[in-house]
């Protein structure tokens, strides 16, 4: 249970820093495909070299479970991410093992086992999920006001073009998925809607005039171009505004599709 605790917090770090778009059926699968991983813990004694292949294809396995494998792109970026967390995560734990040294903490066959009781692992894990969330609002506050990019969407062949500000303010997010959202005026919008049933959601949304909810659909395709870059991805939403964008811009951008660059790539433009 420790374990999957473990996985569950590094995984949705993973799909919150990329904005990788994942259910959380396979969110829970992904985690406890990893706790189960786990139990090599009560293995005979394993050497290093073993231990290293078995971790590494360990990831591989909780990653694909989540988040999938296409397109590998994605699903590369993920693991990386993955690896990077996962080895904090170690690094930490070591570095209190060697200066505490406590009691009911174990290292085995690359597995780290706590023995703590049950309010003990719920307040930690609210504690983990809390810093998350603080840190994830560092990174998006970052992000310059003012920003406008190119945005073009595509869905089922069709597409549409427009000016996106880079709203810092925003956090608005698929509630199922926790993808990042792009708030577009309905009339552009309205040029994708025939046959999107399938697709469509329905986003909660809270405004100063209080609690809506719009309209929204997975795209096809998303690029954002601008500023020295270009990021394509298809982990966000697109939400049909209920009132008129008017101005230097037609389109609302989520702040972590440029501050962690979606899930997409991102290259550099030419001058």
């Amino acid at each position: 249970m420790v374990n999957y605790v473990v996985n569950l917090l590094l995984l949705a770090a993973v799909a919150k820093l990329l904005g990788a778009i994942t259910t959380k059926k396979r969110l829970c699968f992904g985690a406890l495909f990893g706790a189960v991983g786990a139990l090599i813990i009560f293995f005979p004694y394993i050497n290093a070299g073993f231990q290293l292949i078995y971790k590494l294809l360990l990831s591989v396995g909780v990653v694909a479970v989540t988040f999938g494998i296409h397109p590998w792109q994605r699903f590369a970026k993920c693991l990386l991410l993955f690896f990077v967390t996962s080895f904090l995560f170690a690094g930490l734990m070591l570095m209190v093992n060697f200066l505490f040294a406590p009691k009911g903490m174990l290292f085995y066959n690359g597995i780290v086992y706590f023995d703590i009781s049950a309010l003990l692992l719920i307040v930690c894990t609210v504690a983990a999920y809390l810093l998350l969330s603080l840190l994830e609002w560092l990174f998006a506050s970052r992000t310059q006001e003012k920003q406008l990019y190119d945005l073009m969407v595509t869905v089922s062949g069709a597409a549409i073009s427009c000016k996106g500000l880079v709203d810092t303010g925003s956090n608005l997010r698929e509630p199922f998925s926790g993808a990042p959202v792009i708030v577009c005026d309905y009339t552009l919008t309205q040029r994708l809607h025939p046959g999107m049933d399938h697709r469509m959601r329905v986003i909660p949304c809270l405004t100063i005039a209080g609690e809506t909810a719009l309209e929204g659909f997975r795209p096809d395709s998303v690029v954002i171009s601008g500023q020295g870059g270009r990021i394509q991805t298809t982990d966000c939403y697109i939400a049909s505004s209920k009132q008129p964008i008017r101005g230097d811009y037609q389109a609302l951008i989520h702040p972590q599709l440029i501050v962690g660059k979606g899930s997409g790539s991102f290259d550099k433009m030419a001058d």
